[in-house]
């Protein structure tokens, strides 16, 4: 029973993953802007040549190191174990980014797109938090700094995405000379998704 149970908690925990990665490219394909977390993959991908999924799996990897760099230990399984989990959003984001397209030039496509975005990735962030099992690196390493800092856990998010909007800004400023990937969406992604997942979180009980 402890093995089907565990099994059934990784299947979820998977599905979350996947609903993560489908809100990501959803609004990475939306033509609106891209959600601050995926700033700088975004833009790297215009100077790089390395797929997007890639490089969100390389911004991960550097969120790791990060947080192993913050906790002072080179060995922290609680940490170590989102290197699998860096790995699996790269090649499940381009994966769907081959599965997934429409036609991003009409407005009513931009906007079901992002809206879906919103719901799905907070959605599958509700689904990974709920299992319990491996954080997603960028939150793991706002929850070590949340914790070093004595901040609250909420503001060091909003932190965290405005560092990482200004840095994909420089980025673009200095070697495609334009700001790129920041948009509406990167606005509502950063006000919305967070609400949303408070949301869900109320309706959708787990078993402990």
């Amino acid at each position: 029973m402890k093995i089907q149970r565990n099994g059934q908690r990784f299947a979820v925990y998977f599905a979350g993953l996947v609903l993560v990665s489908m809100g990501i490219v959803l609004c990475k394909k939306c033509n609106l802007g891209i959600s601050p977390i995926s700033s700088i993959p975004f833009v790297l991908e215009e100077i790089l040549p390395f797929s997007f999924g890639t490089l969100t799996m390389f911004f991960h990897l550097t969120n790791i190191a990060l947080q192993l760099i913050l906790v002072r230990k080179l060995w922290d399984l609680r940490i170590l174990l989102q290197i699998p989990v860096a790995f699996l959003f790269g090649i499940v984001i381009d994966l769907l980014q081959k599965q997934i397209s429409f036609q991003n030039e009409f407005w009513i496509n931009q906007w079901i797109a992002l809206v879906l975005s919103v719901l799905f990735t907070a959605l599958g962030m509700v689904l990974m938090i709920g299992m319990n099992l491996v954080q997603n690196p960028p939150d793991g390493l706002v929850k070590v700094i949340s914790q070093k800092t004595k901040k609250e856990l909420g503001q060091v998010k909003i932190v965290y995405d405005i560092i990482s909007v200004f840095i994909s800004i420089f980025i673009g400023l200095v070697f495609l000379g334009k700001v790129k990937g920041i948009g509406i969406a990167t606005i509502i992604s950063a006000v919305f998704v967070g609400r949303t997942v408070t949301f869900l979180k109320k309706i959708i009980k787990f078993e402990r």
